[in-house]
């Protein structure tokens, strides 16, 4: 039989000072963000969808890999989490230009189109195999985005600098490889999260 307490129930005294609000985990938001925007422009690059299609990759890197990043990023910032907050700033800035070169900027170029068109890619390029470095301290699959990402920036810029239509093709299809791994890893992390247990595993 359960034992039932004679004694009154404590009663709790109101603090007057506001408990403090914590920060969720923005990695999967980062990731989703990243991972959809990616998706979509990699469809783009690999030929799978005409380049006629080019203002809905538009809309989605200033809508999402900018602005959504771009708040994923603070957040691990405010959670004192120095390289995912670099890493989804950085990139946010990415989609950002990446948007404005295309719609706005790249048009207005009537000279080595091809060589600035490179050399913006290269400098990302550059970013992201530091990244990688750094993100070899991580885990596995934070290492195969970053692999993946860099593969995709290399080919991306050669091919701009050669006019080679099909390094930009081969850029394109490692592009869908890395967003679909964005896209399982933010995956993972919420379902693990809301499970409270591991149901997809992050190597």
């Amino acid at each position: 039989m359960t034992e039932i307490a004679t004694s009154p129930a404590p009663v709790a005294v109101p603090d007057a000072t506001p408990a403090p609000v914590g920060w969720g985990d923005p990695f999967p938001l980062g990731l989703a963000s990243f991972g959809i925007s990616a998706l979509v422009l990699a469809s783009v690059m690999s030929g799978l969808i005409d380049a006629a299609a080019t203002p809905a990759v538009l809309s989605l890197a200033l809508a999402l890999g900018f602005l959504t990043e771009i708040v994923a990023g603070i957040i691990h910032f405010a959670r004192g989490e120095t390289f995912a907050g670099l890493v989804f700033t950085a990139y946010a800035g990415f989609w950002l230009s990446y948007a404005l070169l295309v719609q706005f900027y790249g048009p207005m170029v009537t000279e080595d189109g091809a060589a600035i068109t490179g050399m913006f890619l290269l400098a990302w390029a550059i970013f992201s195999t530091y990244m990688l470095i750094a993100a070899l301290r991580t885990n596995l699959t934070t290492i195969v985005i970053f692999t993946l990402l860099c593969v995709v920036f290399y080919a991306a810029a050669i091919g701009a600098f050669t006019s080679s239509t099909g390094l930009g093709q081969l850029a394109g299809d490692v592009l869908i490889a890395d967003a679909l791994v964005a896209l399982y890893a933010s995956a993972a992390i919420i379902v693990n999260t809301t499970w409270e247990r591991t149901v997809l595993p992050v190597p």
